[in-house]
């Protein structure tokens, strides 16, 4: 069975503030004239990364402090000031009781993610996500992670000796998050060219951890709000049979609400329900960086 490193520390955080339990929220733009400005840093005087325009939608991922919060705009992360934000919705649903084989699903479906360290990257997803650079990262780190039979080796140009097929991209894009795009030719960290992606192995890949689900809510029509942790645990984690002793995380829980887990995802199951996860998708997360 292929083991797979995980060499991070435990990622679970206490709470400090409110707003900290809230991450994911989704909030609206009022009490400007025209637009609000994302910024790179929680600072007026920091640079600008977009206008957000009045009555437009955001998600919030943390308090920021000095009177700003960190949200995601259009698969834009930055900081806009919380005078012009207002509550709208947030996405809270009915508590779900899980069988072993449905934790087992849903702890193996965000593990994909979290292992390629694509929610680390990214910082968040959501129906606007329009980035193909690291939607293409995403799926040439899943081959690398679990299916590394579609991999070709060889000694190549720029010292890389690994390579994956172009082909490949699209159909773990539309798998994992349901959606079409044009693979990038300039993924993060990778070269093109003619038809193939190129890397060089440097002794081992490593990755950002696995998922544990934290609690799971039912926001109805297959769709389905899940709390999580991420935690290393080194050749505990097995990718092929989804090993993992919760005991070892217990320590870290608190009472729902008095504790922030890591991120919050949302996944469409469809019709195939929580105990077959051949068709879900990921529809949106946000992640707590604190």
């Amino acid at each position: 069975m292929k083991k797979i490193m995980a060499l991070i520390a435990v990622l679970a955080l206490l709470c400090a503030t409110p707003a900290l339990a809230d991450i994911g929220d989704r909030l609206r733009v009022v009490n400007c004239n025209e637009y609000i400005t994302l910024r790179e840093e929680p600072s007026t005087s920091a640079a600008s990364l977009a206008h957000i325009p009045l009555g437009a939608s955001v998600d919030e991922l943390y308090w920021a402090g000095n009177g700003f919060v960190c949200v995601s705009y259009r698969g834009k992360t930055g900081y806009a000031l919380s005078e012009y934000l207002s509550t709208t919705s947030t996405y809270r649903g009915s508590d779900v009781s899980l069988t072993s084989g449905q934790r087992y699903n849903i702890n193996l479906f965000l593990s994909n993610f979290t292992e390629t360290g694509f929610l680390w990257r990214s910082g968040c997803y959501d129906e606007s996500y329009t980035d193909a650079g690291l939607l293409t990262r995403f799926a040439i780190d899943h081959c690398w992670f679990n299916r590394q039979n579609r991999l070709e080796w060889g000694d190549y140009f720029n010292g890389n000796n690994v390579r994956l097929p172009e082909d490949q991209i699209a159909p773990i894009v539309k798998k994992y998050f349901g959606v079409n795009i044009s693979p990038s030719h300039e993924p993060p960290y990778m070269d093109y060219k003619k038809g193939y992606y190129y890397w060089q192995e440097t002794g081992g890949h490593t990755n950002d951890g696995f998922a544990c689900l934290y609690n799971v809510e039912s926001l109805g029509g297959g769709r389905y709000c899940v709390w999580f942790d991420v935690y290393g645990m080194g050749e505990n984690w097995d990718n092929d049979v989804c090993y993992y002793d919760e005991y070892q995380a217990e320590s870290a829980y608190q009472p729902y609400g008095s504790y922030a887990p890591y991120g919050r995802a949302i996944i469409d199951v469809g019709s195939s329900g929580l105990n077959d996860r051949s068709d879900w998708s990921l529809v949106r997360f946000a992640i707590n960086r604190d």
